[in-house]
């Protein structure tokens, strides 16, 4: 339950605005059992929590990927689901690596790690998509920095403007670009 609430209340408040007390209250947990189960104290739930939210994301990304066999209407999914789950969430719900990463990657190395961590996941998962449609490796790897660093940014343009459209439009661009270079490992598409 702690790592699940710490997940939420990073990804809609941040970890420097998400208090311990408050934690554990929306948790339903006792005060105790926070440094029972984490000696190290936030820290210690933050990388934690990352670790967490970069195997349920990554899960995810596969999930898209396996259920759209198609990598450009994949990639264009990965960006219009996001821009779902931020409008019915008052664009509150973003990304809680992204959090936590602006909010404190600069002073926390264990933090920073765990970040990297995550993020490194989702572009190994995004490669495997591509690779498992036929792109050659260095097409694979530079299409996923792409996407990755793409949406991340189309999610905090979102967020800040409370609307999607820096998702919807981020996913028409990318599909193009997608299809582009699609074309030299599965031929053109119609």
């Amino acid at each position: 339950r702690l790592l699940r609430t710490a997940e939420r209340m990073f990804s809609t408040q941040g970890y420097a605005g998400t208090g311990l007390k408050a934690l554990t209250q929306a948790a339903d947990a006792p005060w105790g059992s926070l440094y029972h189960f984490f000696p190290g104290g936030k820290e210690q739930l933050g990388v934690e929590v990352m670790r967490y939210a970069g195997q349920r994301y990554r899960a995810g990304l596969k999930a898209t990927f396996e259920r759209f066999g198609d990598p450009c209407e994949a990639a264009e999914r990965l960006f219009t689901g996001e821009a779902k789950i931020l409008s019915t969430s008052d664009y509150r719900n973003g990304c809680p690596i992204a959090s936590v990463t602006l909010d404190v990657a600069s002073v926390s190395e264990d933090l920073r790690a765990a970040c990297a961590e995550a993020f490194e996941g989702w572009l190994e998962e995004i490669r495997s998509g591509f690779r498992a449609a036929g792109a050659p490796d260095e097409t694979a790897a530079s299409l996923a920095g792409f996407i990755l660093s793409t949406l991340e940014g189309a999610i905090v343009l979102s967020r800040a403007a409370k609307d999607p459209a820096a998702l919807l439009q981020s996913a028409v661009y990318v599909r193009r670009v997608v299809d582009a270079e699609a074309t030299a490992w599965i031929g053109p598409r119609g």
